[in-house]
């Protein structure tokens, strides 16, 4: 028996719909059949789209502590994926990487959740995402370079000021109190 899930990891939108989908695919490849090893598709940024890649992991151990290693199926000596696993459970650095081995995502999980630094990188080799996670929510300042926005979440959702940017001019400021829209503010072109 053999599990299929669908990864999507590439540069994300800002919007919590996108995100709150992408988070839950994540977190179910890290920690799902632990009985049997597990084939998973790896959505890559390729020159404007996304191409899948398919993954195949070993089955999860139960050892205190190892790193769980899923490689690119169409050449197995390439590694796709590394994951800390601690008593089972998600733990310590997440790496994701391009089929040529450069990164394509950092992350930290602190046992079974997200809760560190998230960074997403472009073919390129630039930062496109930056931010970080406190128990599975996003926190703090979130950058999403190739979209032009930076913005604070606290708790998970929208909080401060979220600044937009086009050629790297501001072009409006929003204001968030716990995920709701208090005020927007345009600048003119």
């Amino acid at each position: 028996m053999t599990c299929m899930r669908t990864i999507s990891i590439f540069p994300l939108c800002g919007s919590r719909g996108a995100f709150g989908m992408v988070l839950c695919l994540v977190c179910s490849l890290v920690i799902g059949s632990r009985s049997v090893a597990q084939p998973d598709t790896l959505w890559i940024p390729d020159q404007g789209g996304v191409v899948p890649y398919v993954v195949q992991y070993a089955p999860v151990r139960m050892d205190p502590q190892y790193k769980r290693i899923g490689h690119f199926t169409f050449d197995t000596t390439k590694v796709a994926v590394e994951l800390g696993f601690k008593r089972g459970q998600t733990s310590g650095i997440y790496r994701a990487f391009y089929p040529d081995g450069r990164p394509l995502i950092f992350a930290v999980y602190g046992f079974g959740s997200l809760h560190g630094d998230w960074t997403e990188y472009a073919e390129d080799g630039s930062i496109t995402l930056k931010g970080q996670y406190r128990q599975g929510k996003r926190e703090g300042l979130w950058a999403f370079r190739k979209e032009g926005i930076i913005g604070h979440y606290k708790n998970g959702e929208k909080h401060g000021k979220w600044k937009y940017f086009v050629n790297g001019r501001q072009n409006r400021q929003e204001k968030f109190r716990k995920g709701a829209l208090k005020r927007t503010r345009t600048f003119g072109q």
